[in-house]
Formats: structure tokens, sequence, C-alpha cells
């Protein structure tokens, strides 16, 4: 049950907690079953599981009360990639089949070996064993989620150490639960109040799991600024309501220039309701598409939560490094959707004494001449934020000009940043935002360029309003927006290409032809956008190493009872060849589910088993008379013992396959090795 509450953090609703409840209880009860074989309790918790996926976890899918083709499709794939995907969503998410299956299987296999080890073993902290690993497991998948699930890890650390206390020493138990509970209490205790409670440092293996939602690429969003302007009629994209208003909303960020384009390189994980934590001041825009193409999606501010109206949500990705909203669909029309940020205003006095984030560096160094007009314009700023608004203002005095050359590389700015020529000196927002940033890096601030659109009164958004601006990162402020376009100034239409006033030669930088719209990148599954191909190849890489694992342990295990074996047989005297023979014979009905205490005598073993009868004479003379025992009686004991086998096992069955390959005997001789190590101590025998 602690395991269950662990995810808590992970979901968005307590959906998923009855599910998993009936997986922790289910797999117990299947396996305090006494009367059934292991086999045939793991049997049957095998049906028992598929059982509760079908009607406890895809019940969605069901038809007429019977499981379809898809509910056998959706367990046999959460069975294989569920751990995958439950790694690559933004929490907390919503509850759903593909990402509860997990968490269930986790738990009834829990549930199941835990209950398993504590009827058919006298181990006292075996048990514990399953349930502390399905915790761990929890809160791997929770990650770096903030909390300090204190109600889980009481439940859980209750239910271990009672689980000890009862096997360990039921006489106690009047003392053991007072105990119980001062030390649960001072190890939760303990735990608040130390840093590692924070959880700021948690490993996430999110951390180290490629995101498998591939967004397709697209030309920099930047460059597609002047077409969108020179549309006519303008063409409505989407309309949204904010709440408050704001005056722009954005669809890409580019944190990325190599000194011709800013591009951004952003990993997709699927988009969870809650996206980041991030405080401040909240604004909630209700968006719906229309003709926008994919792949970026509009955004307010730093998103904070979203709140889908479509089923299939594995389309929607999103990226917490720069907060852009971005879906597989090249065509999302129709699209709804209720997205929460946070808007940082600019507050001049607070910015003045603001510390700009750490630098990003330009590529190749910038022209010496961009340097030197960053260097210029900010001559007697007192503040870094007055050297912002100083390269703010400057730009906003450039010319506008829609129909001026496009493109932002080193060249094209330098040619309209240090023009003579107020044709030259023409720009529009593509260059006016491409510059800012240019600029301010050289000078050392961290900034991106933040591609968008204004937003017009009546919230109906067109190609007319796309827009571009500058951002920069401040230290516990966030991404503070600067506008280095005088939009005030741009013309209400744009003109035609002849009745551009701007003449010369030709553009130094030419417009990149759009390329063909496409999907997601297909996997090798065959399924596009899926991430299918790198969860069955993780799957598959697992599942090799664990096979191996296995292999390599039972080579192990037989090699060690061959060199066992052959160590009896070549015992150096008779003596010894007769209790080499015993204890080969005694391994035999060990590895079949026999008992043996370290006191009990031969006679007191034949008496259980029959087969023994015959051996335990000669193992007592071994014992009490080694002088008197010959070759011959030596010979004798082999031959009992491999008669022994011969009845344990007339023919090859699977029983006596799993007879070879079980451990059992190694682990009873290095238990009884300790505890006649323990008594001896006790004695005071060295």
């Amino acid at each position: 049950m602690g395991a269950s509450l662990i995810y808590g953090a992970f979901f968005a609703s307590a959906g998923y907690l009855l599910p998993l409840c009936i997986a922790s209880f289910g797999g117990a009860l299947i396996a305090a079953i006494q009367r059934w074989s292991l086999a045939r309790s793991a049997l049957i918790a095998c049906g028992g599981f598929i059982v509760l996926a079908i009607y406890g976890v895809f019940a969605d899918t069901v038809e007429y009360g019977a499981p379809s083709n898809a509910t056998m499709t959706e367990l046999f794939w959460g069975v294989v990639g569920g751990w995958a995907r439950m790694l690559t969503v933004g929490l907390p998410v919503d509850v759903r089949g593909d990402l509860l299956i997990t968490p269930v299987l986790i738990a009834w296999i829990a549930g199941f070996t835990g209950t398993t080890l504590a009827t058919r073993t006298r181990s006292a902290l075996a048990p514990i064993g399953p349930p502390l690993a399905a915790f761990a497991i929890a809160l791997l998948f929770v990650g770096d989620r903030p909390g300090t699930h204190v109600i889980a890890t009481t439940v859980f650390l209750a239910g271990a150490l009672s689980l000890v206390l009862l096997r360990a020493n039921q006489s106690a138990l009047r003392y053991g639960v007072p105990v119980v509970v001062i030390v649960a209490a001072l190890g939760i205790g303990v735990g608040l109040i130390t840093p590692l409670s924070r959880g700021d440092d948690r490993f996430d293996p999110r951390d180290l799991h490629k995101a498998p939602l591939w967004i397709a690429d697209t030309l920099t969003p930047l460059a597609e600024i002047k077409s969108q302007l020179r549309e006519q009629p303008p063409r409505q994209l989407f309309t949204v309501r904010t709440d408050p208003a704001v005056d722009r909303i954005r669809t890409a960020t580019l944190n990325d220039y190599d000194g011709t384009l800013w591009t951004s390189a952003d990993q997709f994980v699927v988009a969870g309701r809650q996206l980041s934590d991030v405080d401040g001041p909240a604004v909630t825009a209700d968006i719906e598409i229309d003709t926008l193409k994919g792949p970026f999606l509009p955004v307010v501010g730093e998103p904070t939560r979203l709140d889908l109206t479509v089923d299939d949500i594995t389309k929607i990705g999103y990226s917490e490094a720069s907060g852009v909203l971005a879906t597989t669909e090249t065509n999302p029309k129709g699209l709804r959707y209720t997205i929460v940020g946070n808007v940082n205003p600019r507050d001049d006095q607070r910015l003045h004494a603001a510390i700009p984030s750490a630098t990003v560096p330009l590529p190749n160094g910038p022209p010496p001449q961009l340097r030197a007009l960053a260097q210029q314009l900010t001559l007697g700023a007192q503040t870094p934020y007055a050297k912002l608004l100083a390269i703010e203002t400057y730009l906003r005095r450039l010319p506008y000009n829609i129909d001026a050359p496009p493109g932002h590389s080193y060249g094209a700015l330098t040619r309209v940043l240090t023009a003579t020529d107020p044709a030259d000196a023409a720009s529009h927002a593509e260059q006016h935002a491409a510059a800012f940033a240019v600029l301010a890096r050289a000078l050392g601030f961290h900034t991106r360029v933040a591609v968008g659109y204004r937003l017009p009164a009546n919230g109906s958004v067109t190609t007319s309003d796309a827009h571009a601006w500058a951002e920069v990162a401040f230290d516990g402020v966030g991404w503070v927006p600067f506008e280095p376009t005088d939009v005030k100034s741009k013309p209400s239409e744009p003109r035609t290409q002849s009745d551009s006033p701007v003449s010369g030669p030709p553009p130094p930088n030419p417009p990149l032809a759009a390329p063909p719209a496409e999907g997601p990148t297909p996997d090798p599954s065959g399924e596009p956008g899926s991430g299918w191909g790198d969860v069955l190849r993780t799957t598959a890489v697992v599942a090799i190493s664990f096979v191996s694992f296995l292999i390599l342990l039972t080579g192990l295990i037989l090699a060690e009872k061959a060199r066992r074996r052959w160590r009896r047989r070549k015992a150096p005297d008779h003596a010894a060849r007769v209790l080499g023979a015993w204890d080969e014979a005694t391994d035999r009905l060990v590895e079949r589910g026999a008992t043996f205490a370290v006191s009990t005598t031969f006679a007191e073993a034949a008496e259980r088993v029959v087969g023994l009868a015959p051996l335990a004479p000669l193992a007592t003379a071994a014992v009490f008379a080694p002088d008197h025992v010959t070759n011959d009686d030596a010979r004798h004991a082999w031959q009992l013992e491999k008669q022994l086998r011969r009845e344990l096992s007339p023919r090859p069955s699977p029983r006596s396959l799993r007879a070879w390959l079980s451990p059992r005997p190694l682990l009873v001789s290095w238990r009884h090795a300790r505890t006649t190590r323990r008594n001896l101590r006790e004695l005071g025998v060295s």
C-alpha cells in the first residue's frame, strides 16, 4: 500500500488508487492459499492479473463485456512498454490505462511474491523485499516531483517493521509495537528536518531517457513572419480568450544561433496536465485552432497547466526547457485547449536591481561592427537592465518596412544596423528581434527570440498579427520580454514587391524554400511518432540482459553443485566419502522441498524419509567410528545415493529439471554453516 500512495504525485487524480489496491491485495490473497503448489499459484496469479488489467485498467476498450482486439493490444503494449511511456510524460497526468498498467503489474507482483515468501519461508526479512522494491520503483517513476511522501512512507515503514516483528518473535509483540511506532516516527521526523527531504537533487530517470515524441522539423519560425504578414487577405489562424488580457501570445522560442539562423533543439515529452511549477501572475487562455499549421501551438507566458478537450493527448508534446507546446499533427484544425501561464510584467524598478542569468556565447564571434555597436549604445548605462533598454530604444527607431530584404544572419544584421542610407536600414520584426538578441548576447546577456502573435481586441488572430520579439533571462525573475519593434509604426497593409521603395542588389539572405509538410518521424515499428521503436529496442536490451543474467546464474549454480559432488566423492578418507554421499542424498531431497534442521540426527532423518534408511547406519558409523569404515562401505554409500536419485527422478520431467536447477541446497548449506558457527561462538568454542 505504501508504494501505491507514492503514485499520488504521478497522477492528477485519485482514480489510480482502487486498481492498485486491488492489485496489491489480489496478488497477496492468491499467494496466501497454501494448499496450492507454487507453480499453480503463479499460474492463477497470472490469470488474475490479466482479468484485473482487462476490467480494471482497460475497461474502456471492453465491448459487450468481453475483451476486444484493442483491449489485448493495449494490454500487450502496456506490459511491454508502459514503463517507457511513464518516463516520457509530464507530471502529473490524467489516469490512463497505458500509464496505469505498469504500477498495477508492479503492485500485483509485489503482493504475490511478498506473501509467497511470508508463507513458504522462515526468513524474517525476505517478505519485505518485494514491497521495498515496489516502493523504490514508485519513487523512480515519480522522479523529482516536489513532496515528501510522508503518508506513504509511514504506511510502508509501519507495515514492514510490523511484519518483521511478527516473524522474528511473536512473544515480544506487546513491547515491539511501541518500538515500531517510535522507530517509524523518528525516521520520518528526521527525514523531514534534514535537507534530503526537500528533494532538490533527486535522481530522475527522465533525465536519462530519450523523449519519444518526435516533432516534425520545420523552417525556423522566425523566417516565416514576413510571408504571413504579406498574406492577403489575412487568414484566421486561431481564436483566444485570455483572463486577464495580454498583448501577445507565443508559439516558439529560439535559443540557438549559428550566425545564420535562430533555431531551437527542443526535446518534447507527452504533455501532462501540470507543465511546470513556475510562480508568478497567472493568465488563463482558452484557445481553438483554425488554420494554424503545426507543429507549434500558442501558449501564454511560462506555461504551468494544460487542459485538453481531446482524448488522444499523446499527440501533444511539451518542452520544459523552453516552455513550448507542440503537436505531431501538421493540421491541428479544431484542437481546443486551455493553457495557464505565468506572465512577468515589466517592472522597471525590480529589473534595474535584477541580476542577469548566465550568458550563452555567440558562435564564431560576432562581427566587430556589431560588438562595437552594442558597446556604443550602452555607454553610460548604470545597470544591466538600462543597457537592454538602450538597445531596445535604438532598434525601435529603425525604419520599418515589411518589404525589406529578409534574413537574420550576421551579414543581414550588419547591413541593417550599420547602414547610412535609410533604405538599407529598413527592416521588420524578424531583423529587430534577432538584432536585439545578438547585441544583448554580445554584452553577456542570456537571450532568446520569441515568435508568436499580437493579440487583437476581439481575440481572432490572423496572419497579419504575426510578430517576433526578444526575451532576456534574469535570476529570480525569469524571461522578460523586450519589444525592439515599434508596432505602432507598422503600415496597415503590406505593399506588393513592385511598390517597394527598396532598390539595389538582390537580398543577401534569400528566403529558404519551405520543406514539404511531413508528419512525425516514423520509427522502425512502422507507427509514426509513436516511439515504440525505441521502446522495443530498450525492452529487448533489458530482456536480453535479464536472460543473460539468468543463464549466467544458472551456470554458476550447476558448476557449484558439480564441484561439491566431485569434492565429496573424491574425499581423502572413506568416512568423509560416506558423509559426502549422505550430504548428496539430502541435497537431492532439499531440492524437492524437504527440510532438515542442523540438529537432526541420521536416524531421525531416516524415519522421515524412507529412502535414507539404508544410508543412515553408514553415516552414523562414519561419524562415531570412522576408523572402521572401509572402501566397500564408501562405494556402497554412493551406490545408495545413486539409487535414491533414480527413485526421485525415474524419468525426465519439469519437476526434475526444476530440482536440478534449484539453488536451495547451496542456500541451506550456507544457512546451516552460519547457524553452526553462531552456536559454537555461544558455547565459547573458537
